[in-house]
């Protein structure tokens, strides 16, 4: 689109091109999320075109593509850029389970993604933003190179992003300082990212008062200001519309008015034609930089009076590749500096980053080693900068920002299986932690368990150096559960059981993968029957003295889909008279699971579970019970019992989002994170070991669709076991 006056300023343009002057253009890119990839064509096709840019000005995504191009990036790198980034990774809720510990994994597998913390009047509180943006900001900051500058027109071509102060309701400028902050600061999209501070200006995403800044270059010292819309347009909704589609209208609405009145004051509009793309289509990042390209070749005449020839053309951006600042070359740092740590001590952090000194590190090892300090969870983001002390010599300077709702934190989790018809189980978790209470950064935990039993659990984990090694825990636990108890595969009683335990571990991590720990245990059990013959089934108060041993290996890479890796659980309880028990014998459980990715879509599953009991009979209510969804789903929860127990389970994960479907259809499976999982089951449990026999175990499968949801994994199918029914399940849990 030409405004009225664009022939005058023709005119004046050709003046100047005669006096061997030429006019200052500016660009202003619109925010609009992935849509925001197509300017990344406008300038492709600019370059074509030999129009120089002299200004650059952007909100969101156009500050990103703009501050990139500003930089010294060629359209060409920019898209490069684009296709390299994942963007599954930076917009992903979930945090790297590569770079968890091994304490984490497990509780994350047990509670939601969600946490809540304490503010200073005791009100639960959490994050900001649902993305905490620490893989957006290391990935602006290996794009943008490092760059700090006083002044942003200091970079190759002048640039200013604007971002929302929401404390003064006012546009912010923002012209000067670390530029990957900068832009990640104007893309602080409200509800999605956290804010940003920047010099005591609490910034949100520009868009919100200034999504196409027109005003801002022109400010600048632009002439001419092109200026390139690509917000979403309005869609027509409904009255009965849920409140969460009018509450997103309304903000539209204001972002797309203040774009009509920018455009009132550009001299060229370009308006790429991006129907049918979304915000979030990152994937599609290709097909929109074509578009970008296209609405500026449709108007390629407007631009013909703009255009250099070839000679001062080649120069013009010759000048700008000469300002560029150079890729940052490998650093072999010799010292650590932290920032911002107010509640984790120096000496914990350079213990984590043990082995940097003096090491030499290029920009992914950096940003490995960035995100490997994450995993001390009570952290928001945290970034690095290489700078020199006054010897000269080179170092990191970790900024790092602490949870401002932490470090007393709030965590819910939920299990709940049914089978129709069947009785439901379900147990509701919550769980309070206390992070960083001392230098070594111990933590004490609480949780209570609510369901068909009930019970309560906390531990004090205090490692015992800085590499978090070595660790000692006490903990106290008391439950209420119901156990069914059979006999020669029948049922013969219901034991109401209260146990109240006391003990110690001491324990050792490998990495973040592995656990082990040895304890002693004072357990006190209190056996009530509900069902039963109190004649001949004991009942009644026990004292237990015990030695117990734990082994956890975990290395899937995935909470609720995992690709590869391997998951191991031991677990085991000596009971000895010479400790203090009124009996002599050993309890087992093992559990293996082992992840085998077969291409992109398929993944296989093997699994192993025992339970067993060595030397002594233990107690009648001591007895395993199998059957409901994870073991042989063609019995009800409990409905197999004896001494012991084994299952084994083969079978895979489909993603099915590459069948003969439509693109829509492939898009609503992605977008739900559906999975096709089937698995073939075979097992049984027995009361002694004369009994175990391979011809007696039970046959069967399981199959159904799983959604990943923030809560773990939705399943609905249906499991067959021999001699067992046909049973249908609806489960929200840790399936996986």
């Amino acid at each position: 689109m030409l405004k009225p006056h664009f022939f005058f300023i023709f005119f004046l343009i050709s003046t100047q091109l005669q006096a061997s002057e030429r006019p200052k253009i500016g660009i202003a890119f619109s925010g609009g999320g992935a849509r925001g990839i197509a300017h990344i064509g406008v300038l492709q096709a600019l370059e074509e075109l030999k129009i120089p840019i002299d200004y650059i000005a952007g909100t969101s995504m156009g500050s990103i593509v703009g501050g990139l191009y500003a930089s010294g990036l060629s359209s060409q790198e920019l898209a490069k850029a684009v296709k390299q980034i994942d963007w599954e990774s930076i917009f992903n809720l979930k945090s790297d389970r590569n770079q968890l510990s091994y304490r984490e994994k497990q509780n994350q597998r047990r509670f939601f993604q969600l946490e809540f913390g304490l503010d200073k009047n005791y009100s639960l509180t959490s994050s900001a933003g649902l993305v905490g943006g620490q893989n957006l900001l290391l990935a602006l900051k290996r794009l943008t190179r490092g760059i700090r500058l006083k002044n942003f027109s200091q970079l190759p071509i002048p640039f200013q992003a604007v971002a929302t102060d929401i404390n003064t309701a006012k546009p912010f400028i923002l012209e000067k300082g670390d530029l990957a902050l900068t832009l990640r600061a104007s893309m602080a999209v409200p509800f999605a990212f956290s804010p940003v501070e920047i010099d005591g200006h609490l910034l949100v995403d520009g868009g919100i008062l200034n999504n196409l800044p027109v005003d801002v270059v022109r400010a600048m010292g632009a002439d001419i200001v092109i200026a390139v819309n690509i917000s979403m347009p309005l869609k027509e909704i409904k009255a009965n519309s849920s409140f969460l589609t009018i509450a997103s209208q309304s903000l539209d609405a204001a972002l797309i008015q203040n774009t009509r009145r920018a455009l009132e004051h550009a001299d060229i509009i370009i308006t790429p034609e991006l129907k049918g793309y979304s915000f979030t289509d990152f994937a599609k990042g290709v097909e929109m930089i074509s578009k970008g390209y296209e609405a500026i070749i449709k108007k390629s005449a407007v631009f013909k009076g703009f255009a250099l020839n070839t000679n001062n053309y080649n120069k013009h951006r010759a000048d700008i590749t000469a300002k560029k600042p150079p890729l940052p070359k490998k650093i072999t740092p010799s010292f650590l500096k932290f920032t911002g740590n107010n509640r984790t001590s120096n000496k914990l952090l350079q213990n984590k980053l043990e082995g940097l000194i003096g090491k030499q590190l290029d920009i992914e090892q950096l940003e490995k080693e960035t995100n490997s300090l994450m995993s001390l969870n009570d952290f928001e983001q945290i970034t690095y900068d290489i700078i020199q002390n006054k010897q000269g010599d080179s170092g990191l300077l970790f900024d790092i920002r602490e949870k401002s709702w932490g470090p007393n934190y709030f965590r819910f989790g939920l299990n709940t299986t049914t089978s129709f018809s069947d009785k439901a189980e379900f147990i509701s978790l919550l769980r309070h932690e206390q992070l960083n209470i001392n230098r070594f950064g111990a933590e004490w935990i609480t949780e209570l368990g609510m369901g068909a039993g009930y019970g309560f659990f906390t531990e004090f984990y205090q490692p015992l150096d800085y590499k978090r090694r070595f660790f000692i825990a006490p903990y106290a636990k008391f439950s209420r559960s119901f156990t069914d108890i059979f006999q020669n595969k029948q049922g013969i009683a219901e034991y109401d059981l209260k146990r109240f335990l006391l003990g110690v571990d001491i324990g050792m991590n490998f990495g973040n993968y592995a656990e082990l720990r040895v304890g002693m245990q004072h357990k006190r059990l209190q056996a009530n029957l509900r069902i039963g013959d109190p004649s001949i089934l004991p009942i009644g108060t026990t004292e237990e003295h015990l030695l117990t041993l734990s082994f956890g290996y975990d290395t899937l890479d995935d909470r609720v889909f995992p690709r590869k890796g391997r998951r191991i659980k031991f677990n085991s309880e000596i009971y000895n008279q010479s400790f203090g028990s009124e009996s002599d014998y050993q309890k087992i459980t093992l559990d293996m699971r082992e992840m085998f990715p077969i291409n992109r879509r398929l993944t296989l599953i093997t699994n192993a579970s025992l339970f067993t009991f060595l030397h002594s009979t233990p107690p009648i209510y001591e007895s395993f019970s199998i059957g409901g969804l994870n073991y042989l789903a063609g019995y009800p929860e409990g409905d197999i019992g004896g001494k012991h127990a084994l299952i084994f389970q083969f079978g895979g994960l489909y993603n099915p989002t590459n069948l003969q479907t439509t693109h829509k259809q492939r898009e609503v499976l992605s977008a739900l994170g559906i999975r096709l999982v089937g698995l073939l089951h075979a097992g049984n449990a027995w009361d002694s070991y004369q009994d175990i026999n391979m011809t007696d175990l039970l046959y069967g499968g399981l199959a159904g669709f799983v959604w990943e949801t923030p809560f773990g994994s939705l399943f609905l199918g249906t499991g067959y076991t021999k001699q067992g029914s046909l049973n249908y399940y609806l489960s929200l849990g840790n399936l996986f």
